[in-house]
């Protein structure tokens, strides 16, 4: 999974060193457009500054205040003088096409090339209200710049006269197609305070709808000097630029297709991407074919060994492979085989050390409790207890008799309780009244569960033996059953006082190592060995602290 976080972070990179581009982009433009604003207000700055050289000309002033008082040749010789100094004006920047000055008091207009004796009224009118030298002003589809005299914003006197140039607008259109090449898209120059724009757009409707939007966007509160912002019109994309100059009232707007500036790294934004789903479909076909060779055999092998540890030996089928897995499969199920026979071996070898374990133990006949069973059969019959004597003989019969006949190595759990409680009857007269017995029947449902024989009996006689061994009187002893979690509890309880918690800690350490064969083997240990091999780890013998005070011994079956 390494080639996630190699394609995230080359998809990161991607997208930064797009971001970097896009940051260096914007700034190229917005660079490249204050340049041309700068170079258009340096252009007309020059005009500017000769309106101020023209407000304080002698023969203007005296033509716009005195002309009554002129003499014709003189008045001749000054309106030549100030010709000179519009063509001046005329050739101080390229962007100016004619320069004319209106002398209201004479209703006349000199322009570079003529003298006219009456003033074009509507375009007097819209200059003559004008106070900002620097100012573009459009009428009638013709861009003015103009100044008056006197200057101070007295709107109800008539000025002196009008100063004004006609900018060409066929230059700024030149100007405006070095900004941006038309293959890519244009620019538009525009009045911020009235409705005029001069551009090559041909399209009408699309540079009407840019007009719009940017207008919106001040409405909005756009009011940075410059800036850079993407417009959606038609599904298409543009990147505008604007630039607005308060000297001139002007905003200078360049809009570029969004594909022509950044078309290259989305370009190559979705190649990284196409890669990533060519990566994914080779991860994917490597993925698949390590499966079909390495992890679905090896699945298959690791499956195998998780039965035998199971304990279930069983082979791997072949197939028709022939890389290393074959040669595995083979020793595998050479192994399985030899493990077979190796556990069958230890198996009957197991139940043979067992059986004569049992055997032992049926033969070892503990001679007190012989010698004690007769003691108490000659008391009762002093005692010409005939009855109790009778059913004592009877105990002892069925005691010897399965313990000394040969029988099968298993038998029904029900006649494994029916020989333990014979025991508890003899235990019964022996013990008298120093031992209380209490033994519940067994569930019915557990009367045919086949168990090894002789496993309960030696538990009830450790109790006899080791539990009330130093009691005078008060013994108990409790034997019942407990189904939990699976497992089926015999449960043999005592209240002797005997052994301490360490003890029993320690009869557990001896018990769970049982399969240690070289330790002694006692009744106990050979009891929990036989249940544990026959119905497997997590049966047999549980010591604990019983709930009368003493030992409880739990026989664990699993159902």
């Amino acid at each position: 999974m390494l080639w996630i976080p190699l394609t995230s972070l080359t998809l990161a990179l991607n997208r930064m060193g797009g971001a970097s581009i896009s940051d260096e982009i914007t700034k190229s433009v917005e660079s490249r457009d204050a340049f041309y604003m700068q170079s258009l207000e340096t252009g007309l700055s020059v005009v500017v500054q000769l309106f101020h050289e023209f407000a304080v000309d002698e023969d203007l002033l005296e033509l716009g205040i005195s002309v009554e008082h002129i003499e014709p040749s003189n008045f001749t010789d000054k309106v030549k003088a100030i010709q000179r100094r519009l063509q001046l004006l005329k050739g101080s920047s390229p962007y100016v096409s004619e320069a004319t000055v209106f002398l209201p008091l004479m209703n006349r207009t000199i322009t570079t090339t003529d003298y006219q004796t009456s003033l074009t009224s509507e375009v007097y009118d819209i200059l003559k209200g004008n106070f900002n030298p620097s100012r573009l002003i459009m009428h009638d589809g013709r861009l003015y710049m103009s100044t008056r005299f006197p200057g101070h914003l007295i709107s109800e006197r008539e000025p002196v006269f009008v100063i004004a140039v006609e900018l060409s607008q066929s230059v700024i259109q030149h100007t405006l197609r070095n900004i941006v090449s038309q293959e890519q898209g244009n620019s538009v120059l525009l009045g911020l305070d009235d409705d005029w724009s001069i551009s090559n757009e041909r399209d009408e409707e699309l540079l009407q709808r840019l007009k719009v939007v940017i207008d919106s966007q001040e409405e909005e509160g756009l009011t940075h000097a410059s800036g850079m912002l993407p417009l959606e019109l038609d599904r298409t994309t543009y990147m505008v630029s604007y630039t607005r100059s308060e000297l001139l009232g002007t905003s200078l707007l360049v809009y570029v297709l969004e594909e022509k500036i950044i078309g290259s790294l989305k370009s190559y934004e979705r190649w990284t991407w196409g890669l990533l789903v060519f990566s994914v479909v080779i991860i994917f076909l490597l993925a698949y074919s390590l499966y079909r060779i390495i992890h679905h055999p090896l699945r298959k092998l690791v499956s195998a060994f998780r039965r035998v540890e199971d304990g279930k030996l069983l082979t791997i089928d072949v197939d028709a492979r022939r890389d290393e897995f074959n040669y595995l499969y083979h020793r595998f199920n050479s192994m399985v085989s030899k493990l077979d026979v190796l556990i069958h071996e230890v198996y009957e070898k197991e139940i043979r050390n067992q059986r004569s374990e049992l055997k032992q133990l049926q033969s070892q006949i503990n001679p007190h409790f012989l010698y004690n069973c007769f003691f108490s059969l000659n008391r009762l019959i002093k005692e010409c207890n005939n009855e109790e004597a009778y059913q004592f003989v009877l105990y002892l019969g069925n005691y010897f008799r399965f313990i000394t006949r040969d029988m099968a190595d298993q038998i029904p759990l029900a006649k494994e309780m029916e020989h333990a409680r014979a025991y508890v009857q003899i235990h019964s007269v022996l013990y008298g009244p120093y031992v209380d017995i209490e033994f519940d029947p067994l569930d019915e449902a557990y009367n045919d569960l086949s168990v090894p024989r002789l496993i309960v009996q030696p538990v009830i006689e450790n109790a006899f033996k080791h539990a009330y061994g130093a009691l005078a009187s008060g013994g108990e002893l409790l034997v019942h059953t407990v189904v939990e979690e699976g497992y089926l509890h015999i449960m043999i309880e005592d209240n002797g006082n005997t052994l301490t918690d360490r003890d029993i800690e320690a009869m557990s350490a001896r018990l769970a190592g049982a399969r240690n064969h070289s330790q002694e083997t006692t009744g106990l240990i050979n009891v929990h060995r036989r249940i544990e091999l026959m119905f497997g780890p997590g049966s047999g013998i549980v010591p604990s602290r019983s709930q009368l005070g003493g030992l409880c011994v739990s026989i664990k079956f699993k159902l």
